[in-house]
């Protein structure tokens, strides 16, 4: 891999740090996981409620590994380029 692409990769990896460090990205991710969870909780909701609530939650889910997963690649590319 070039030097530009792993500069690329470790500045995409510093910017989902911050984001994942915001607090109104924090509060949204605690807020929604908390949210989804109760109302699945809730015996009252339906099973399609559930369903559609588990995917939404999932969907959450995928969001943040996606960011983690580009962190990672960036602290991947940092190493690279200090090595």
């Amino acid at each position: 891999m070039d030097e530009g692409k792993r500069r690329e990769e470790q500045n995409r990896g510093e910017r989902a740090k911050a984001l994942m460090r915001e607090p109104l990205i924090v509060e949204a991710f605690n807020v929604l996981e908390e949210k989804y969870m109760n109302a699945l909780k809730d015996s009252s909701s339906s099973q399609d409620e559930r369903e559609t609530l588990f995917q939404m939650y999932q969907a959450l889910m995928v969001v943040q590994g996606h960011l983690s997963e580009v962190i990672e690649t960036g602290d991947l590319a940092k190493l690279e380029l200090n090595s």
